[in-house]
């Protein structure tokens, strides 16, 4: 599974960007007032993170920015809750775009993502978990046509579930940590910032050693 390192870089630099544009995005969605907004999400007590993993799992089902709603969770709940949130939700969402594409068969999933869950199944077909992780790894592969490509394959549930679940944590975290940081101050901002393009940059150097196994 070699690749070069020119189109990974170009997806690390997108990843980056990504990892702005989203912060900026939180922001403005979650803008105005936003300790009371964690207050008010904090006094719904277990509700709260039950609907945001719930309406997690239900976006997931079509192609969406997975990153954004890690963001989202940071903003709303904090790095540590937010990273177990964020990285739980995606698991399940995972699982669940799985199992439905399991189902449904190659055909109607196909109709339904196009010619990109093909790619991402006949990829999935040389080495099992390990491809799974890099596909999880991998700077804007879409979330939801990993999963739904992984159905439709030969990859057993057991390596779907290990892939995915390690995949996925390095870029939850990233994202994760800018969402937190939101309403902050500029440095807090910069820091987090700071630590989740490291954890990106990081997580392409990974995926490129285990590209070339």
């Amino acid at each position: 599974m070699a690749t070069t390192s020119g189109p990974l870089r170009v997806r690390l630099v997108a990843a980056l960007l990504a990892l702005v544009l989203g912060a900026g995005l939180v922001v403005l969605l979650l803008g105005g007032d936003l300790h009371a907004v964690r207050r008010a999400v904090a006094g719904t007590g277990a509700w709260g993170p039950l609907v945001f993993v719930v309406l997690h799992v239900l976006v997931t089902l079509v192609p969406v920015p997975k990153n954004l709603l890690a963001g989202i969770a940071g903003a709303l709940f904090g790095l540590g809750a937010g990273v177990a949130l964020a990285w739980v939700a995606a698991v399940l969402s995972a699982v669940v775009t799985f199992e439905l594409a399991r189902r449904l068969g190659h055909e109607a999933v196909a109709a339904m993502t196009g010619p990109r869950v093909e790619r991402v199944r006949r990829v999935l077909l040389e080495q099992g978990v390990l491809a799974v992780l890099i596909a999880r790894l991998t700077p804007l592969v879409p979330f939801t046509v990993v999963g739904y490509g992984a159905g439709v394959s030969p990859v057993s549930r057991r390596d779907h579930l290990v892939g995915t679940a390690v995949g996925v944590l390095p870029g939850t975290v990233a994202y994760v940590a800018v969402g937190a940081s939101a309403g902050q101050d500029a440095r807090t901002i910069v820091l987090a910032g700071g630590v989740g393009a490291l954890l990106l940059v990081a997580t392409g150097i990974v995926t490129r050693r285990l590209r070339r196994r």
